[in-house]
């Protein structure tokens, strides 16, 4: 590159007469710029220039995206001060603002322009998942969907990216596969009743075969009507309901406390009886796991959706199976009443379905249902008894399914499909979309079939309509009925409740105090755990973290570790939300949610049971926020070996917002020696040798080394761990773990120097440069959340509204529920 003397202040004018002249959307040549005559032409022109990048040929065209991307790109690069590269010459500080702030004014401008013209969001069909939650929140149902659709692709990290749902014939097939099944199970073939059935701990065990309830005692003995369990008698605990009747969501509860754990809880697993083989191993069985207090009873509590025939099981974890305990105990006396721990059951319950004939209500209101035979008998005129009506007692009719009736079945089909539509379509209909589906009804009737099919055929058209599967949204401002349904995909990643449709109706929406009180609603209600489960689930990646196993070197990793991982960073993701604490806790806190697994493999002593609490962390702990949290540290390696790249690389895109480029192509990936021999820095320096390699490492490298002293399952080490005979003849207890010996290899180095040239020891020190720009922090969270509640990636004029959110979430602290209420006030999310 050549370096010629200019003037700051005449290339100033020069910058500001250029930026006058172009007008958005039209190709202009930029060979006026003296930037990049001067700065960039020399690398960036002529017959062979750099990366296929000529400045000389560079026009500004927004109507062409892969011209308006390379202008972007170039603005970015230079922003960041890449480009020019380091060792050539380098613009003064007001030559390289006055040229950003020139570029920057023609891409709002143009990018802005064609928002307004075309929306930033294209038309976006429901994601599986958003799919089956607005039909089980719609009919009331709980039947499994999203398996019969094909998987949706990711872009920018999310899977409810517009651009990344494409909709195939396959797609169209399967949607009506799903509406029938839907629409079947909304229908039920006799009464349902939301019952209670409870059984005392006696009750309970009374009711087992005789082969589980002989030879038991000591171990397992009554007080009162009160079932005091020992041992497990069999696979599943001890303790399990009955099988659900059909398909829905039940509440479980059980009255439960530990005895003679000297004062201590015992962890109450609640979990399915799954007939999938691979539940166990995705952790799938386990509802949740509640402590059993010592003393005082408790009742735990789940709601789970259960397919027909599948049963809850209540386990006392930490106890023996019977006949091991008597094997350890080899005939020596125990009493009548054996001392050791044990878990007291006083009762367990099971009520459901919970959402019982709200399915038939919405499709049929209050119309009444008759057995299907018997409607047949009456339409051909044979004799018919009411003895159906004594259902469900036994009777020749109780034998047919159900099926609604109506005296007038003309007008009930355009009464029901007109309060239908408005719902499943989330707004409003016309007269001549409601005339359609009616329409299809009424044609179903004129080929003599039931009320009930006639209906049913009518229904399916509209759960397969774009109406119902896209999100359909005209250019500028959100109508309020659209404002509504962003919001509750946003939050529940369903459809808008009655409630937000009815102050949509009354064109109050988006008034502010009711937006922020209707966004506080959605946070606080039982459906937020959606949000919770899919944004950690795809900004952090928990969905993946079962996707490994750890190598079996890993001695330390079991079941309750395995579970109480992903729970931890939900548990935290939870508690900064609900404080609105601020988005530097997902880089460091001096405080964590643990339960007593996690608190043993990080070392914290005196914490007892599986409940998650709030816990302060000593001070000279290496932990705090979610990097450091195991799950995290599991996830962003591989089975065997930790990788500083794979988490270097997660920390940039995932915490940091400065995802860096991808890899060379042909760049062989580093294969670390899992004798541990080598070491990864070593192996990284050799390939950091490569020129093409190295921009991108000096980015990368530095978060990832600074959490080397973690290692695959998020264990403190200060030594790798290598097989038997591996690295060193080491073989020692784990700090941790005294009953577990491992081999240990060379010594960890997480030391560094990040891009900026600033040294670091570790990960706590790592963590203080970071924590110094609170802002970037709370900007990559804003884009993460635009991203995910808007369903488009962010444009260039969307940093402009960026900015503004992060000034807004300033002002409060960085607080993150602050955070969000300002991405939902935010221009970008009010507006196509």
């Amino acid at each position: 590159m050549r370096a010629l003397g200019l003037q700051s202040s005449f290339f100033t004018v020069v910058v500001c007469c250029a930026a006058a002249c172009v007008v958005p959307g039209r190709a202009a040549a930029e060979e006026a710029s003296p930037f990049l005559k001067f700065y960039c032409a020399e690398c960036h022109g002529g017959a062979t220039p750099d990366g296929g990048l000529s400045v000389e040929d560079l026009r500004f065209d927004a109507a062409d995206p892969a011209s308006f991307a390379k202008w972007v790109r170039l603005f970015d690069r230079v922003r960041k001060q890449e480009m020019p590269p380091k060792d050539q010459p380098q613009p003064t500080a007001a030559e390289r603002e006055a040229y950003l702030k020139q570029l920057e004014t023609k891409l709002h401008a143009a990018s802005l322009e064609r928002q307004l013209r075309e929306g930033r969001v294209l038309v976006r069909r429901l994601n599986r998942n958003e799919y089956q939650n607005t039909l089980h929140d719609l009919l009331g149902i709980t039947t499994d969907l999203k398996s019969l659709l094909p998987d949706d692709n990711t872009v920018a990290g999310f899977d409810n990216i517009s651009t990344g749902l494409e909709t195939s014939a396959v797609h169209l097939v399967r949607y009506q596969a799903a509406a029938d099944k839907a629409l079947a199970e909304a229908l039920p073939v006799g009464p349902i009743l939301n019952e209670a059935h409870r059984w005392t701990g006696r009750q309970f065990l009374d009711s087992r075969p005789k082969p589980n309830r002989e030879g038991t005692a000591p171990f397992v003995r009554f007080e009162g009507d009160t079932l005091v369990l020992c041992a497990l008698l069999y696979k599943h605990g001890s303790v399990t309901t009955r099988a659900a009747p059909i398909d829905g969501r039940y509440r479980i509860r059980a009255s439960v406390r530990a005895v003679n754990n000297e004062g201590k809880p015992i962890p109450v697993l609640i979990g399915k009886i799954s007939s999938d083989r691979f539940a166990h191993e995705r952790l799938e069985h386990i509802l949740s796991i509640q402590d059993a207090p010592a003393g005082k009873a408790r009742v735990v509590e789940v709601e789970a959706d259960l397919p027909r025939g599948e049963q809850i099981y209540i386990e006392g974890q930490g106890l023996t199976f019977f006949n091991d305990l008597k094997k350890k105990l080899d005939g020596k006396p125990v009493g009548d009443a054996y001392a050791g721990p044990g878990l007291a059951v006083d009762w367990i319950e099971m009520e459901g379905p919970l959402d019982a004939g709200v399915g038939y209500r919405r499709l049929f209101d209050a119309l009444p249902q008759v057995p299907s035979r018997y409607l047949a008998d009456t339409l051909a005129g044979k004799p018919v008894d009411g003895s159906w009506k004594k259902w469900p007692y036994p009777g020749e009719y109780s034998k047919y399914p159900l099926t609604p009736v109506s005296r007038d079945p003309q007008a009930d089909a355009a009464r029901l499909m007109r309060a239908f539509l408005p719902r499943a379509f989330r707004r409003p209909v016309s007269d001549a979309t409601a005339e359609y589906f009616i329409q299809v009804c009424t044609d179903q009737l004129a080929q003599g079939e039931i009320f009930g099919d006639a209906m049913i055929a009518g229904y399916k058209a509209a759960l397969c309509s774009p109406r119902f599967l896209m999100l359909v949204e005209k250019p500028g401002a959100l109508d309020d009925f659209a404002l509504a349904s962003r919001l509750s995909y946003f939050l529940w990643s369903s459809q808008p409740d009655d409630e937000l449709l009815a102050i949509a109706a009354r064109g109050e929406l988006r008034k502010p105090d009711v937006l922020k009180t209707q966004t506080e609603r959605l946070l606080n209600d039982r459906k937020a755990e959606r949000f919770v489960a899919n944004f950690t689930g795809q900004w952090l990646e928990l969905r993946k973290i079962h996707d490994m196993k750890p190598d079996a070197m890993y001695v330390e990793y079991d079941e309750k570790l395995a579970w109480s991982m992903p729970e931890e960073t939900r548990s935290f993701f939870k508690e900064v939300l609900r404080h609105d604490l601020p988005t530097s806790s997902f880089l460091h806190s001096d405080w964590l949610m643990l339960n007593e697994r996690i608190a043993k493999h990080y070392g914290i002593p005196n914490i007892d049971g599986m409940d998650f609490r709030k816990v302060a962390l000593p001070k000279d702990s290496h932990r705090g926020g979610i990097v450091t949290q195991a799950g995290i540290l599991k996830l962003t390696t591989n089975a065997t070996y930790t990788s500083p790249v794979k988490r270097g690389a997660w920390i940039l895109e995932r915490i940091l917002g400065l995802p860096p480029s991808p890899p060379p192509p042909n760049v062989a990936a580093i294969e670390p020696d899992i004798r541990g021999a080598v070491t990864i820095r070593e192996q990284l320096a050799l390939h950091k040798s490569v020129a093409s390699c190295a921009a991108c490492h000096v980015q990368i490298d530095p978060p990832g080394f600074a959490l080397e002293n973690f290692d695959v399952v998020g264990g403190w080490r200060d030594r790798y761990r290598s097989k038997e005979g591996g690295g060193s003849n080491q073989y020692v207890a784990l700090v941790n773990y005294p009953e577990r010996k491992v081999w240990l290899a060379k010594p960890v180095e997480a030391s560094g120097e990040t891009a900026a040239g600033e040294s670091f020891r570790d990960i706590d020190a790592y963590k203080q440069l970071l924590l110094r720009d609170p802002d970037q922090l709370t900007r990559n969270l804003a884009e993460k959340l635009l991203i995910y509640g808007t369903g488009a990636v962010l444009q260039f004029s969307d940093r402009e509204a960026v900015e503004q959110i992060v000034a807004e979430a300033r002002a409060q602290k960085h607080g993150f529920r602050s955070l969000i209420h300002a991405v939902v006030r935010s221009r970008v999310f009010q507006t196509k």
